[in-house]
């Protein structure tokens, strides 16, 4: 009964051991900056920060750098993207570039590899749609009239000082 009861112990410990060896490598995502309009089809760029312990800017564990894998899903279409983020500057922070190819509402996570086996923040944006093309045409022809007055007042002025 005694080793029975030492080897369900040691049998607890060793999970228990196991348990603490995986504890830890959690990391938060803040978004640091992002623009303030964000148009269909237009790319932009989104900064955000890696922080081990949602305190202290990391670039990897150990040996290992963070590549954090960026997804945007449309949250009515569920159409989608992912772009990978790379370190700019200082410890701890990122950038990625995206272009959401249509307008409304987009859920935005980050997920910092190696640390990619938590379910990070989701920030919503709305993509703005993309403005109509403005048709400017008939300010060239005012132009191009213009042009012409002038060219032809000016032969006309040569032509009366002979």
């Amino acid at each position: 009964m005694r080793r029975l009861l030492m080897f369900v112990c040691l049998i607890g410990l060793q999970f228990g051991l196991m348990s603490i060896s995986k504890a830890g490598g959690w990391a938060t995502t803040p978004i640091t900056k992002l623009p303030d309009t964000i148009i269909a089809g237009q790319p932009f760029q989104l900064e955000f920060s890696v922080l081990q312990h949602g305190n202290k800017p990391t670039n990897g564990i150990g040996d290992q750098p963070i590549q954090p894998l960026l997804t945007a899903e449309h949250a009515t279409s569920k159409e989608f993207q992912q772009v990978w983020g790379q370190q700019v500057g200082d410890v701890g922070h990122f950038q990625a570039t995206l272009q959401l190819p249509s307008a409304g509402e987009w859920e935005i996570s980050i997920k910092p590899m190696p640390f990619g086996t938590i379910e990070g923040e989701i920030y919503r944006i709305t993509v703005q749609p993309t403005p109509p093309p403005t048709n400017n045409w008939w300010y060239m022809g005012v132009a191009a009239g213009g042009l012409s007055v002038a060219f032809g007042m000016g032969l006309l002025i040569k032509r009366i000082n002979r």
